[in-house]
């Protein structure tokens, strides 16, 4: 199963450095990564020994007030297909999509971020996997999975 990112392109105003960042659904950095030019230990001093590092989502959205940065935002495919995709249990399409288009972003990101701990849970309790329509309508993603119900 593929994972989906927000990736957080930071260009440097002043300097000829891009940095990329990748976060999780879940707002966890999955991915750092230097794309043009090299840290000077100015720029190394501050990012990693002064804590600027961004290793929570959060962290860089609050960059957005840094004057020398220019920030680009991509952000994550919340269609449909994706969810069906990943969910990859091909039932009730039709009826599926319907719901999948009434929740609201967050709900749909908590939908697509909890199929990995959900799939975790059947394999390791042998349980058979809900189809799609049931998992966005009684919203599979709030619950526990100490049972299924």
């Amino acid at each position: 199963m593929e994972e989906l990112f927000t990736t957080y392109t930071v260009t440097g105003s002043n300097t000829a450095i891009v940095w990329q960042f990748k976060y999780r659904l879940n707002g966890l950095l999955a991915e750092f990564k230097l794309i043009e030019g090299e840290l000077d230990q100015k720029q190394i001093n501050w990012l990693f020994l002064k804590g600027e590092f961004p290793y929570l989502e959060k962290q860089i959205k609050g960059w957005k007030c840094i004057k020398n940065f220019k920030i680009e935002i991509g952000a994550p495919d919340l269609s449909f297909e994706t969810f069906w995709e990943l969910y990859n249990h091909k039932l009730k399409k039709i009826d599926t999509e319907r719901l999948w288009k009434k929740l609201s972003e967050k709900d749909k990101i908590d939908a697509i971020v909890y199929i990995k701990t959900y799939n975790n849970y059947l394999a390791r309790k042998g349980v058979d996997k809900a189809n799609p329509y049931r998992y966005l309508g009684k919203r599979y993603w709030e619950d526990n999975h100490g049972s299924i119900h």
